[in-house]
């Protein structure tokens, strides 16, 4: 009995967040839409922390994988893909994620070239 409240208590414990409303700039290199096998079709973007305009910037081998939490953003992100315009994302980070990444995207702002 004792071992099941500690692992019910370790398990409410492990739920939530670990970070909140954590901010980036990148490039969305990908947007994939998921299917698994035991869990529910998402979509998810690869993003990369460097920004290069105009052949010129910074590239970096550090990408972050974010599950969409929002269809609505695909569309925005698959066009800032293929234009390889910067983006500011916002996200979350879960303490336990099941069957979908960590990483929780929240919202997409495109930076316009200035």
């Amino acid at each position: 009995m004792r071992n099941a409240i500690v692992a019910l208590l370790v398990m409410v414990s492990a739920c939530g967040l670990s970070a909140r409303n954590n901010e980036m700039v990148g490039q969305v290199k990908k947007v994939v839409e998921q299917t698994p096998i035991i869990c529910g079709d998402y979509a998810e973007a690869d993003i990369s922390l460097g920004v290069l305009r105009n052949g010129g910037g910074s590239t970096s081998k550090e990408d972050v994988i974010l599950y969409v939490t929002d269809q609505s953003l695909v569309p925005l992100l698959k066009q800032a893909a293929e234009a390889g315009t910067p983006v500011k994302v916002t996200y979350d980070i879960q303490r336990l994620a099941v069957c979908r990444p960590d990483h929780w995207l929240t919202s997409v702002q495109v930076i316009e070239a200035k």
